[in-house]
């Protein structure tokens, strides 16, 4: 696991050990369901931009959209044809005004970690 959004493999490990503690204690939803495509069948994981914001933060996602979204900064195109096949999943139309969360994100690295930046 590499560093993410200025927080270190360590912190992002630690992240998700609670978030596994939390699921399997009954305390946090465990994720059925991508929240980018929709799926339901297959593995699941937890996305979070923000490890400072441990639950509020946590996106449920399947593994094919988790490893595009990851690599969005050395692969961009990528992440461009995963969204595209986002949008068709979720029969997007011209007429849809909604933009989601995984819509925003940047194309390049940023550090938002707080321990880091205080």
């Amino acid at each position: 696991m590499k560093a993410y959004n200025g927080f270190s493999s360590n912190e992002r490990a630690s992240v998700g050990r609670m978030q596994l503690q939390a699921i399997r204690a009954g305390k946090f939803t465990e994720p059925k369901k991508c929240e980018l495509c929709l799926q339901t069948v297959g593995q699941m994981q937890l996305h979070n931009e923000d490890y400072s914001k441990i639950f509020e933060d946590a996106h449920p996602i399947c593994r094919s959209c988790h490893s595009a979204l990851h690599i969005r900064f050395t692969k961009p195109e990528r992440w461009e044809k995963r969204k595209q096949i986002i949008r068709q999943l979720r029969d997007y139309s011209s007429d849809n005004k909604e933009v989601f969360w995984w819509e925003k994100l940047l194309l390049y690295p940023i550090d938002i970690n707080p321990a880091r930046n205080s």
